[in-house]
């Protein structure tokens, strides 16, 4: 991502005082802890907002300082964006539970952390949103992000919104989802839900990184919306393919219809404490998760890895291809 020339220009400029702080919120989550690694070896100074500062300091480098706060509590974000010049938002939930809601965290918590930004003088804003974030209530999910979206970009901040479709790497992501069901479901068969043609455009965590990156060092970028894909469109039983592919397993692919499901995922969620699909996530099979093909490399100057490459972090060392 970086090469040794930039590296060492960027820690000189840190020891010079040339680099602002980062506040990053949702660090400590999938794409959080990839970000905040990369953040530190190009030299930026680091906080990461935490609920419980003795987890939250786990697994960071010493240089990251973690701050407590919670992104529902206006008084606490506020305290965690003094003296900060950026802020990364990555904090969403993709499942609610009984005390976490949509509303609550994607929409009313983004909305708190752009007012607590504003207020302390915060003056770059980059949020994580999601391909396919639209003004549709029916998509709870999609709309609750599309509604995180406006209060960014209704502000004064020099913001960015960055839309990934599904994002994949190192870390809980969509394809463990997938990886649950083969567990679950007995073999040799594998569950598709209804037609499996919703397109992706799944792209690697360390691409949607790099992207961010680029977006907290470009002016140019201000006040726009970006989505960001892989580089190839890919319906859900292809992305089924490349998976079993990647990791040599052979299963008999039965498709269940969507009526089906409708009926049994209810009763699965109340089974499962974690299952493989919620109705939201089935909901959402109903619109396409993708944007031109080549958006990453017109608009961030680079080439993302395609899926089959990109999912070969699964595999043993001395494995992979």
């Amino acid at each position: 991502m970086i090469n040794l020339i930039q590296y060492v220009v960027a820690r000189e400029e840190l020891r010079l005082g040339g680099f602002p702080v980062i506040l990053v919120t949702g660090g400590t989550g999938f794409i959080g802890r990839h970000l905040v690694w990369e953040l530190i070896r190009q030299g930026y100074q680091v906080r990461v907002l935490v609920r419980d500062l003795l987890k939250g300091k786990y697994g960071f480098p010493d240089e990251v300082e973690p701050v407590k706060g919670d992104i529902t509590d206006r008084s606490s974000i506020a305290k965690a964006c003094e003296g900060v010049d950026t802020v990364i938002h990555l904090v969403a939930v993709i499942r609610e539970t009984e005390n976490i809601t949509f509303e609550k965290l994607n929409v009313e918590g983004t909305l708190n952390l752009v007012i607590a930004a504003e207020e302390t003088g915060v003056k770059r804003f980059i949020h994580l949103s999601v391909l396919g974030a639209n003004d549709k209530p029916a998509y709870r999910y999609i709309y609750s992000k599309w509604l995180g979206e406006k209060s960014v970009c209704e502000s004064n901040l020099d913001w960015t919104v960055l839309r990934p479709s599904i994002v994949y790497g190192e870390g809980f992501c969509f394809f463990d989802r997938m990886l649950q069901a083969l567990k679950l479901f007995p073999p040799p068969f594998f569950p598709i839900p209804g037609n499996g043609k919703s397109l992706f455009q799944p792209v690697a965590v360390e691409d949607v990184v790099s992207c961010i990156l680029i977006a907290v060092k470009s002016p140019e970028m201000y006040g726009k919306v970006y989505e960001v894909g892989g580089p190839e469109h890919l319906n859900y039983i292809q992305m089924v393919n490349e998976l079993f592919n990647v990791l040599n397993v052979k299963r008999l692919k039965i498709r269940i219809p969507i009526s089906l499901m409708n009926t049994a995922v209810p009763f699965l969620n109340k089974i499962f404490k974690d299952p493989p699909v919620t109705p939201v996530e089935l909901k959402q099979l109903e619109v396409d998760n993708i944007t031109e093909k080549d958006a990453v490399q017109q608009y961030f100057g680079f080439e993302p890895r395609p899926l089959n490459r990109g999912l070969q972090y699964l595999l043993p060392r001395g494995k992979k291809k």
